[in-house]
């Protein structure tokens, strides 16, 4: 039985990408440098320092410290508040936690832009925890031991709970815990029919009443 809902955020359940790749652009600029690669999609979902790395094609220490603080200047200050949500999903919560399920959020996005969001969209209500890239350092160091530190905090076993998420490497970190994964069809990452993806953020509920096994 399902006890726990653990959701991954950017791509999931809100289309960050124009506020972040924004958000890339204008760090750039400010510190006289060029992309290295194509500023799209494909750079959402890993944590900010990385993405900055291949962006900016440097690895200076003091450098990407600079370029970080930048970003969370421009972002966290009012940038991030412009995030949608993808259509459908507060009533999906209600449903979920009228059912007596727990939600839990565990994203590659940090704490205060994540809360930011969430508070702005009203979700607050909604979620028992989120386990962000630097809300538990001691626990976690990259998204599997995330998803692997939530099942502890909560006390569960891998088979209470079921991973959402729009990329490969979240059904890495979901597998690597023994945990169900299911995609959802929008996003940032891409699966194909074969996998089952959500359509719709109700098909969550559906799926919940009629479980089938869904292929990683």
């Amino acid at each position: 039985m399902k006890t726990h809902i653990l959701f991954d955020f950017d791509g999931t359940l809100v289309d960050s990408a124009p506020a972040i790749l924004s958000c890339f652009t204008q760090v750039l600029r400010f510190h006289g440098l060029e992309a290295c690669c194509s500023v799209d999609d494909s750079l959402i979902g890993p944590p900010l320092r990385q993405t900055l790395e291949s962006l900016s094609g440097q690895n200076d220490s003091a450098l990407l410290d600079a370029l970080s603080t930048s970003f969370k200047d421009i972002y966290d200050a009012e940038v991030c508040l412009s995030t949608p949500a993808y259509a459908g999903w507060q009533s999906v919560f209600e449903g979920l936690r009228t059912q007596g399920l727990t939600l839990v959020i565990a994203t590659n996005k940090r704490l205060l832009p994540t809360q930011k969001i969430i508070s702005i969209l009203g979700w607050d209500r909604y979620f028992s925890e989120v386990f962000a890239s630097d809300s538990h350092p001691t626990l976690y160091a990259d998204k599997a031991g995330m998803i692997g530190a939530a099942l502890q905090v909560f006390g569960i076993e891998p088979q209470a709970a079921i991973y959402i998420g729009d990329t490969q490497q979240d059904a890495r970190a979901a597998t690597a815990n023994e945990v169900d994964f299911w995609p959802v069809a929008w996003g940032y990452g891409s699966f194909g029919n074969e996998y089952e993806p959500l359509a719709l953020p109700s098909q969550l509920i559906e799926r919940l009443a009629h479980p089938r096994l869904v292929k990683v």
